[in-house]
């Protein structure tokens, strides 16, 4: 019996995915008024390359924000995809032994204990969105059951 298709819809944190796309516009958009704002009033030691490379900063943090908000894991017939930060793992679900994720919210998120000893956080549960959270990670859990089930038979 595979999973239905809303069992293998992309777990995406709510409360990040919001703040950092807000941010990310407003982060970049401060920074282009301000360089251009210090400019136009004519700051004594500002430039025009000053006021470039105050925008590159802007469109950089503006990207890292972004980044933030591109956080998931995806859950297909052969395994997780996990995207956080900076690294991105494609486990089967042979590899994953199943989810730790504490209900009083220590940690921020849940992580896969791996066959191989170690664990991969799973930044796109986010302890931070409550009640969804904790569905997430039981649906998590329900995947993780069923594939590695169907693996003993």
């Amino acid at each position: 019996m595979a999973p239905a298709e809303s069992d293998l819809a992309v777990f995406r944190p709510r409360q990040v995915r919001i703040v950092s796309l807000v941010g990310a516009l407003a982060v970049t958009a401060g920074f282009a008024v301000l360089s251009v704002a210090l400019f136009v009033v004519d700051w004594e030691p500002w430039t025009v390359l000053d006021m470039i490379w105050m925008n590159l900063l802007g469109i950089l943090f503006g990207a890292a924000l972004l980044r933030i908000s591109d956080i998931q894991a995806r859950p297909t017939e052969e395994g997780l995809v996990v995207r956080n930060m900076v690294r991105t793992r494609r486990l089967d679900w042979g590899q994953i032994l199943g989810v730790t994720f504490s209900p009083e919210g220590d940690d921020p998120w849940p992580l896969l204990d791996l066959t191989d000893g170690t664990t991969c956080a799973v930044m796109a549960i986010q302890h931070a969105d409550g009640r969804r959270a904790h569905a997430e990670v039981a649906r998590l859990r329900m995947l993780i059951k069923r594939r590695t089930h169907f693996k003993e038979d």
